[in-house]
């Protein structure tokens, strides 16, 4: 049972002293207050010290042959480093003739202390953990659990991806389900639990679940919004020490400050959001009758996109219509009330056109592209009374939303809608349905991220691309939420940039809700450096967050996170071409024609992706190289080099073969299109290839008839760029190198069949 007044005491005691951190006895009393393992300890102040009296308690106080000084000082951060940590022999000789020399080297030390010595070792995984909680702004509290010692950051340091410290929102650890499964995605308490290969277990469950439990306890109660008047902004012992079977704290770090009061952030209403994303009617203010301003550009993408004319109108006194699209003189004379409401004007205009709209009652949605409405320096004042303004429409209309401002637009393929403010010889536009895509929603802060993406790819036809900006109402969260309730969505697609508080485990949530709709999330997140955070600061106006605690949250709760924008986009290539098939297993067949290609396929195989063959698969191959002629220089297996010698009909027929086999959940060809033996070049040139000869539209059909993954590779040069665009427009994901296809590939199957 934890006694929070003894610790609220210890808090207000140092709040007093004007101090924000705690010493390491007070560490240890936070501890033993909240029923957690501290080592026995003596102390002993400065003021009167006398070393042979110190030595002579030290060795009637504590047990074990050895013990352990430790320097007592607010001015010295790293005792360790400095030479303010000792571990001597436990006699009286040796304890005193250390305690002088400390006392030496550290005449301004509060005190000293004396510990208790828990024989273990520092060496060996698993025996030094680190456990730290620290207050987040995105997420709330967050512990994070991974490998301690004084080599701690070193070693996560150089850690390979999947083996970093594990990271939980103290919100989301509701239960003890909750809390074993953080246990099991952690790498290192494998260590402590002995489930690693020559291991043993240190210590039970029970006994890391006490711990975490109890720092849980803590966080919930000194945090920000919380019970007590004190957060606690980070705590963190290091190391805690698996020995005789307990878990204790052998150092500890605890700072605090005053508990922040914020009032939590009124949310858009369901509806609000959903009048954006299923809009019926549509309004835009800022259109020129003179020019082609943006307004008008955005005016003209909605009639072009084939946006029913008479549920459009426009916002402008004293003229009677604009393109063949009537005017109003403001929203009040609408005809009817209108679910999007976009405002392109210059952003002084832009607190006046909001309160119109709200005082109006007749705005559901507002998408706000202006900018300056706090994401520079200088704007803090405009985005506030934006805010403000927002507030007020919703005591009218509590459907009002806003999402915005500094938005790009958004385009809704079902309704035939298009408000990017981009001119179409500019971007093709996502408009239209991919027939082989899964249906996908694309939800991101940036607008730029939106449409270079698309226009690297414009094979991607979203049913929703939505731009967020600034989220100075509706959040990236928010739309996400609401999409995850849309049951033929299959593909989320989001691009975050900075996080208003709270909105890290609110889109932890809303991810988990969708992934256990069978849904595919696809995450980027930027600003993961000093710089990049400083970036994402100034674009967005938002908290950049840790990008290492981001993700580690964001992967446990469904997410796929990418690495690099080319990761995004080849990932997202993967779910929208794969998100409807059923992937029972990873075994891949990987076929290429070139000796290069092949070895670097095989080099890429790992984890659920193999490369075994069975006997009864590779006799029907063989049947087919035969047919060809090629199994005098070829033989079957995987990955197989069928050589520049093969030509279409022959890589047709082992591709049939290995897609119709349950042995093979997928197979990925990649061609070097060179040889003269294939169609690789569009008819109607000084050659003889024709596309519709390749082998590119047999095995499509055979992919789709098995529902399995076909992933095709072209490893050479722009002049193939017609062959990749015809491969694609088959519904094939195509990839400009073979290694990177399988490393790519691999990490996708390991998240759908991690489910």
């Amino acid at each position: 049972m934890q006694d929070l007044q003894k610790i609220e005491e210890i808090f207000a005691r140092g709040g007093a002293e004007k101090r924000s951190s705690l010493s390491e006895p007070e560490v240890y009393r936070v501890l033993e207050l909240a029923g957690l393992e501290a080592p026995k300890y003596a102390l002993y102040p400065v003021r009167g010290f006398d070393a042979a009296a110190a030595a002579a308690d030290v060795c009637a106080r504590l047990g074990g042959d050895k013990a352990v000084l430790k320097l007592v000082s607010f001015k010295t951060l790293h005792k360790t480093e400095s030479g303010g940590v000792k571990v001597v022999e436990k006699t009286a000789e040796a304890v005193e003739e250390a305690l002088k020399a400390m006392a030496a080297k550290f005449p301004d030390a509060e005190s000293f202390m004396a510990v208790e010595f828990l024989p273990h070792s520092p060496f060996a995984l698993g025996e030094e953990l680190l456990l730290g909680a620290r207050s987040d702004d995105a997420f709330g509290p967050v512990i994070t659990l991974g490998p301690g010692g004084t080599n701690a950051e070193a070693l996560i340091g150089s850690l390979k991806t999947g083996t970093a410290p594990s990271v939980i929102p103290v919100d989301l650890a509701f239960n003890t389900k909750a809390w074993a499964a953080f246990l099991a995605k952690s790498w290192i308490w494998k260590y402590v639990a002995g489930d690693v290969r020559g291991g043993r277990r240190l210590v039970q469950d029970g006994e890391m679940l006490k711990w975490l439990e109890g720092f849980a306890h803590l966080m919930r109660h000194f945090r920000d919004g919380g019970p007590s008047q004190w957060a606690i902004e980070e705590f963190e012992i290091n190391p805690l020490a698996a020995a005789k079977g307990r878990l204790t704290a052998l150092d500890g770090v605890l700072r605090f400050r005053p508990a922040r009061k914020a009032a939590p952030r009124r949310k858009p209403s369901q509806k609000g959001v959903g009048s954006l994303i299923h809009t019926r009617s549509a309004a835009v203010v800022g259109v020129s009758e003179k020019k082609m301003n943006m307004a008008r550009i955005i005016l003209n993408n909605i009639v072009k996109a084939g946006f029913p004319k008479e549920k459009v109108f426009i916002i402008k006194e004293g003229v009677a219509e604009i393109d063949g699209v009537k005017c109003f003189a403001s929203p009040s004379a609408l005809p009817e009330k209108v679910d999007m409401y976009v405002v392109a004007v210059p952003s002084p205009e832009v607190p006046r056109v909001l309160a119109e709209a709200g005082e109006s009652g007749k705005v559901n949605g507002v998408v706000l592209i202006s900018g300056g409405m706090g994401e520079k320096a200088g704007s803090e004042d405009m985005g506030k009374t934006v805010v403000e303004t927002i507030l007020r429409a919703r005591d009218k209309n509590p459907d009002f939303a806003l999402s915005g401002g500094n938005s790009m637009g958004i385009v809704l393929n079902d309704v035939k809608l298009n408000t990017f403010f981009i001119p179409e010889y500019k971007l093709e536009h996502p408009l239209g349905v991919n027939p082989f895509n899964a249906r996908t929603a694309f939800v991101s802060q940036s607008g730029a991220f939106v449409i270079s993406t698309i226009s690297k790819m414009p094979w991607l036809k979203p049913a929703y691309s939505i731009t967020v900006g600034n989220q100075q109402d509706v959040t990236v969260p928010d739309y996400v939420e609401r999409l995850a309730d849309e049951d033929d969505l299959k593909v989320i697609l989001v691009y975050m940039e900075g996080f208003k508080p709270g909105d890290g485990l609110a889109l932890a949530r809303v991810i988990e809700k969708a992934r256990s709709k069978g849904k595919q999330v696809i995450l980027y997140k930027a600003g993961r450096t000093a710089v990049g955070q400083k970036a994402v600061m100034g674009h967005t106006a938002s908290i950049a967050g840790d990008y290492l605690v981001t993700r580690l949250i964001m992967e446990s709760a469904g997410a796929l996170v990418a690495e690099t924008f080319d990761d995004f986009s080849d990932l997202t290539a993967m779910a929208c071409y794969f998100a409807g098939l059923e992937l029972k297993h990873g075994n891949t067949f990987f076929i290429s024609n070139a000796g290069f290609e092949a070895a670097g396929m095989a080099d890429g195989v790992q984890g659920r992706v193999t490369a075994e063959m069975h006997a009864d698969t590779a006799a029907e191959m063989t049947k087919t190289l035969r047919e060809f002629r090629l199994d005098s220089i070829v033989d079957a297996k995987n990955p197989l080099d069928i050589t520049p010698m093969a030509s279409d009909d022959a890589i047709a027929g082992v591709v049939k073969t290995a897609l119709a086999s349950d042995e093979f959940s997928g197979v990925l060809v990649s061609m070097i299109p060179l040889t003269v033996m294939m169609n690789t070049l569009p008819k109607g040139g000084a050659w003889p290839d024709d596309f519709e000869k390749s082998f590119l539209k047999n095995a499509a059909g055979a992919a789709r008839e098995a529902g399995k993954p076909l992933l095709f590779c072209v490893g050479s040069g722009v002049k193939y760029e017609p062959y990749c665009a015809y491969a694609q427009g088959l519904g094939l994901p195509v990839f400009r190198s073979a290694d990177r296809a399988v490393k790519v590939y691999a990490a996708y199957l390991e998240y759908v069949l991690a489910g």
